[in-house]
């Protein structure tokens, strides 16, 4: 497994994580209406594995 593909993998993980979230919400499955405390934690950790994905786009084909 390359970086390239390492990184991809984490944004596919960290976008699925945020559909995820907002699924959740628009099933009602809380007691908050809109974003609760504890799906702004759950976006803010999808975001930074989204970043973490990002930066490892750059580093191309070397292994991983």
């Amino acid at each position: 497994m390359t970086k390239r593909q390492l990184g991809l993998t984490f944004i596919v993980l960290g976008s699925l994580g945020i559909v995820g979230l907002f699924g959740i919400d628009l099933l009602g499955a809380g007691q908050f209406n809109g974003i609760g405390p504890t799906q702004r934690l759950g976006l803010l950790a999808a975001g930074a594995v989204i970043l973490v994905g990002l930066t490892l786009l750059p580093l191309g084909d070397k292994p991983a």
